[in-house]
């Protein structure tokens, strides 16, 4: 298998980097292991030259011995002791060649021949001669012990050098070691970890729900490939949302459809009464009672006009804009729209709303807000439901929110905004909200009614309604003692009403 250094991806830095401190540790590795190398060469010369110098040494003592109490079983124990010191210069001569030179090499195992053969001579010698063969050899066997002496002190201090620098060795190793894992890992954080938080930061908006397209934090292959295919991911969602709103909208449009069947009924039975009233009167009636038909007839018209007007205005899909609209106005188009529901529950619909207040809104989804809104009251409350809804424009900071109150999200909405901001609250006397269930009223598809009569996408396409214009949704309820459901949007900007 190759290994391929890319620097464009991140595979290739991150595999670049550990090859690279690989080496350095294998190189550095076998650079101590010489040097161990090396140290148990200095130990074993050491080893050597302790035997030499021990070796003398015994040679010494049984050479005291022997001038002291002309004994010569000591003289053959020193004999023994310099051929043993003889042996190990031969046996050692290469180990020892790194400490002394060769010359002083040669002149101990001169020194050493020499000290045997005074020895022998020394036995074979009587009177006067033994005494000054005596001498030759306690001179002799000094000079000896000096040089193993010297030798040893030399050998002894390679040997610490050896061990300072071993030590100075290792030391740099670890530093050395150290900085490699420091650089790797601060250029593993430059290049993973750093990319990896702005990619966290930059995602934090799409978990609020705004589809943005997302930036590359990197110019690494694995990076842009995975934004790329996160920004694809984006853009379905966003196609997706749009369709479900669509198809939520249109469900309610359904749901709708019986009530304006209702609600048409009304002005085309009128204008019907009044044409019958006109054949059967026409030449008979005065101008003055015709003339009232014929204006019943033109108010109903234009009633049944505008009840088609606000049902083709909820239903036709257009591109989201918002415009200066009386909220007052657009409460009482969406109660043409959803009036056959609150007939069916018994329920009761007002409101409490001053019929100045101006919001800068896309009036579609707005009506599309409120109608979700209603209906999850109704279902919720069932028979004789009460249903208020209220609007008051507090200034920033200055909500009035209940305690309870549960929102979607952040309220960035309201603390963060430079414009005052119109607080909106639909509520029900119905039997308010469970803790466990409030855990859940945002979620998609969560519903409690019964299976057929909804899918449990009121509030969700309530949320990001509000959302889209800038503002945040919290809900307040306690069981028995019903729902709030509040709706804080930016009054928005009114210059083109």
């Amino acid at each position: 298998m190759t290994v391929q250094f890319d620097f464009s991806s991140l595979r290739g830095k991150i595999t670049t980097a550990y090859v690279v401190l690989v080496a350095a540790t294998l190189m550095l590795a076998v650079i101590a292991f010489l040097d161990l190398l090396f140290l148990e060469r200095q130990v074993r010369e050491g080893e050597v030259v302790s035997d030499l110098k021990d070796a003398v040494l015994e040679m010494r003592r049984e050479e005291k011995n022997l001038f002291l109490y002309t004994d010569n079983e000591a003289l053959a124990k020193a004999d023994l002791s310099a051929e043993t010191a003889l042996a190990i210069l031969h046996e050692h001569k290469q180990a020892l060649a790194a400490i002394f030179l060769t010359t002083k090499h040669a002149s101990m195992v001169e020194k050493i021949d020499s000290y045997r053969n005074q020895l022998h001579r020394w036995k074979l010698s009587n009177g006067e001669r033994r005494s000054e063969l005596e001498e030759e050899i306690r001179t002799i066997g000094h000079q000896i012990y000096l040089t193993v002496e010297s030798l040893s002190t030399l050998e002894r201090s390679m040997l610490e050098d050896a061990v300072q620098e071993s030590q100075w060795f290792l030391l740099l190793f670890l530093m050395i070691i150290g900085l490699a894992i420091f650089v790797v890992g601060r250029q593993l954080k430059q290049v993973v970890l750093t990319p990896l938080k702005k990619l966290e930061s930059r995602m934090k908006p799409i978990a609020e729900g705004r589809f943005d397209s997302m930036h590359s934090p990197s110019r690494d292959r694995e990076f842009i490939t995975f934004t790329d295919a996160f920004n694809r991911m984006l853009k379905e969602l966003e196609i997706r949302q749009r369709r479900m709103l669509q198809s939520e909208k249109l469900a309610s449009l359904g749901i709708l459809s019986s009530g304006v069947a209702h609600e048409l009924n009304n002005p085309l039975s009128n204008i019907s009464s009044s044409c019958q009233l006109l054949i059967e009167e026409l030449n008979e009636a005065d101008p003055e009672q015709l003339n009232i038909w014929l204006k019943q007839i033109d108010s109903e018209t234009e009633r049944g006009r505008q009840i088609v007007k606000t049902l083709l205005d909820f239903g036709g899909q257009r591109v989201f804009q918002k415009v200066p609209i009386a909220l007052h106005s657009l409460i009482e188009e969406t109660r043409y729209l959803i009036e056959k529901s609150i007939n069916h529950y018994s329920g009761k619909l007002t409101t409490n709303i001053p019929d100045d207040l101006l919001l800068s809104i896309d009036k579609q989804r707005i009506q599309q807000l409120f109608i979700n809104l209603i209906q999850n009251a109704l279902h919720a409350g069932g028979e004789g439901v009460t249903i208020l809804i209220s609007a008051v424009v507090c200034e920033k900071g200055m909500l009035m929110l209940p305690d309870e109150a549960v929102f979607a999200g952040e309220v960035k909405c309201a603390t963060d905004n430079d414009m005052s901001v119109v607080e909106i609250m639909v509520s029900d006397n119905g039997p308010g909200i469970s803790s466990e269930a409030m855990s859940k009223v945002y979620d998609p598809f969560y519903t409690t009614s019964e299976p057929g009569n909804g899918v449990g996408l009121g509030l969700f396409i309530v949320q990001e309604i509000v959302r889209e214009h800038g503002g945040c949704l919290a809900i307040a309820s306690k069981p028995g003692e019903g729902t709030k459901v509040i709706v804080l949007l930016p009054q928005g900007d009114m210059s083109d009403a």
